[in-house]
């Protein structure tokens, strides 16, 4: 399909209690972008809200009842005023991701050390700010995201932890890859989120981009249903990560969009291998994966997108994170996700 290598990468979750048991799986399977195993089974605090919470103002966890939120109490306001003097000062330290709230990190820091030579591009994420704000409840169970001043602080917090994660690869790495993972993004429109505007979505996404560009590292999001991918092609970031097995024709339908975004030098991350059902994914075959994908290109380039830069700016994933499997599924994709990058480059 392509003289040069196209690339893979993980969404981010596996389906392991250890850091030991990830690392292997990753070991055996490894996709040729190294990418930071999340470990949600081991712990609430790896959950996709929680993860993330580490020196938020007023965040309370009961690891019990598997329960996170803000408490708004009189002690709050002395600590969003800390909040704020550590983000402006550049205290990234401040922002940091700890063992216990992630415990796959050091494991997988130290894989790429051990490795003794710098990689060509390594990946993380954190959980989006649209995401992180609308699923934090203060202790009223309201979203945190419709108090503007607590939405300030979750936007800033967000970037400041991928700027951290980000600073810690770059020892690494000669090219940082960060993803905010935005499934919410596929409910904006619904009752609920009504008060989201599509001009919120471009200022908060592209915040926390331009703080991850500051540092020299690539800005990605990913969303695993259906949205606005025009909207999201608007944004700075510099590649979108979708399901392609069950939504990649809904891309074609904003070919202005996804064609502008291509021609900036945005890259698609194709989550081309599903992971949804265990049936569909024992079903399918590299061969059978291949054949969708190259439907798809030619429905895009048929609607009027790029078909030697959708060729050329790709990365190949899972369709979404694999934390919810099995173990023997989880291998499975990283099985169909390697012999697929394979035959995409001719190999």
């Amino acid at each position: 399909m392509n003289d040069t290598p196209i690339q893979s990468m993980m969404v981010g979750s596996m389906p392991y209690q250890t850091p030991e048991e990830a690392m292997a799986a990753l070991a055996e399977r490894p996709p040729t972008i190294p990418t930071w195993p999340q470990l949600p089974k081991r712990s609430f605090k790896e959950s996709m809200v929680s993860q993330y919470s580490e020196n938020f103002p007023g965040i309370t966890i009961d690891e019990n009842e598997k329960k996170i939120w803000v408490q708004r109490d009189e002690e709050l306001l002395n600590l969003m005023a800390m909040f704020y003097e550590q983000f402006l000062t550049g205290d990234i330290a401040s922002f940091a991701i700890s063992q216990d709230f992630g415990a796959g990190l050091p494991s997988f820091l130290d894989s790429l050390n051990k490795s003794q030579v710098r990689v060509p591009a390594a990946k993380a994420q954190v959980t989006g700010p649209f995401t992180f704000g609308l699923g934090l409840n203060d202790q009223d169970g309201k979203a945190v995201w419709f108090d503007p001043q607590y939405r300030d602080i979750v936007v800033k917090g967000i970037a400041g932890k991928a700027k951290w994660l980000a600073q810690k690869l770059q020892a690494h790495a000669d090219k940082v890859i960060i993803c905010m993972d935005e499934p919410i993004l596929s409910a904006l429109g619904t009752a609920a989120y009504l008060s989201v505007k599509d001009e919120d979505v471009i200022t908060h996404l592209n915040e926390v981009a331009g703080e991850l560009h500051t540092v020299e590292a690539m800005a990605g999001v990913h969303c695993c249903g259906n949205m606005d991918w025009g909207l999201l092609a608007r944004t700075d970031i510099d590649f979108i990560s979708f399901d392609a097995y069950f939504y990649g024709e809904r891309l074609a339908l904003y070919p202005k969009e996804i064609d502008s975004f291509l021609e900036r030098g945005g890259m698609l991350a194709w989550g081309i291998v599903p992971t949804a059902e265990k049936e569909t994914i024992h079903r399918e075959t590299p061969d059978g994966l291949l054949r969708k994908m190259e439907s798809l290109i030619g429905e895009f380039s048929r609607k009027g997108i790029d078909e030697s830069k959708t060729r050329k700016q790709m990365i190949i994933t899972p369709s979404c994170g694999l934390g919810f499997l099995m173990p023997e599924d989880a291998v499975t994709v990283l099985r169909l996700m390697e012999e697929l990058t394979r035959l995409v480059n001719g190999q």
